[in-house]
């Protein structure tokens, strides 16, 4: 089978089983099979994929086909312009928070931010899955430290390979805790994370990808009290965050309102909501002030 026949069959298959974009998506598919660039894909039609590349194909195709996300066939996804490793049992990063680190980055590197021009400040992504929003934020602030919490052992795991593969070494602490219960008082300079933020009576309407493969426990706030995530990072961020001090949160434009409300009543002070792409409140920020 040469790479041009591969492409026009998973195309066949990635239609014929619903998938979105199932153009683009062959493109990744053969890109990661042969691990090449789209461009040196798109420039050798002619090459003939092994018999072992093909049997692979059809089971990345299979398992497409029941809708598991694209990123943990591959192993990989692209956010903020690095590609991540991604596995089964984390999030696999959106677009819209890429957003959320491109606000972090701003924020630290004007006079919004309480360190001096060219000085470190130490994150803390709560929650840190894959390491997307760490790993991106510290790439792109080299004076930065980073701290990642979550009380997942396999993400922790994923996030270490991300740590791994972007040199970050001694940069970024992993650490298993829930939030931000076991870190030193003023020990951050800004709190970053993406909670839980889907209703229960959202679930049902998730696409297949999220709802079928995605942690449940990352995705679905307690029905009974769908704040408490925010609840709980506002109140230990008070403790954590040094004074000016960020915290910034993503969130669903049905839960925004409500997390603005709980930061101002919590006491933090130049508190906004922000939109995302698509017009949607997403992130709501505050400054802490003792």
């Amino acid at each position: 089978m040469r790479v041009e026949q591969a492409l026009q069959f998973a195309r066949e298959q990635l239609a014929e089983a619903g998938v979105p974009d199932a153009e683009r998506e062959a493109w990744v598919l053969l890109s990661a099979l042969l691990n090449q660039s789209r461009a040196w894909v798109m420039a050798h039609p002619e090459f003939v994929l092994s018999p072992a590349f093909q049997r692979k194909l059809t089971r990345w195709l299979q398992r497409r086909a029941r809708r598991e996300p694209l990123a943990y066939i591959t192993h990989r996804r692209w956010f903020y312009g690095l590609e991540l490793e991604i596995r089964r049992g984390v999030l696999v990063p959106r677009p819209e928070t890429e957003l959320l680190v491109e606000r972090f980055v701003q924020w630290a590197t004007s006079i919004e931010c309480p360190l001096r021009r060219g000085q470190g400040g130490v994150l803390v992504d709560a929650g840190v899955g894959s390491g997307a929003i760490a790993v991106a934020s510290l790439v792109h602030l080299p004076h930065w430290q980073g701290i990642g919490t979550d009380i997942s052992p396999r993400a922790l795991r994923v996030a270490q390979l991300n740590r791994a593969r972007f040199r970050l070494g001694e940069r970024l602490l992993l650490t298993r805790m829930r939030w931000l219960s076991g870190l030193r008082p003023q020990s951050a300079h800004a709190v970053l994370s993406n909670p839980p933020y889907v209703l229960s009576d959202e679930w049902d309407a998730l696409e297949p990808e999220i709802r079928l493969w995605e942690p449940r426990t990352a995705l679905l706030v307690p029905a009974k009290d769908p704040l408490r995530p925010y609840r709980t990072l506002a109140t230990q961020a008070t403790q954590v965050l040094v004074a000016g001090g960020l915290l910034l949160l993503e969130t669903s434009p049905r839960l925004a309102p409500e997390v603005q409300t709980l930061l101002e009543s919590t006491g933090y002070r130049q508190v906004r909501a922000y939109h995302d792409l698509a017009g949607h409140l997403r992130f709501v920020e505050g400054v802490w002030h003792p």
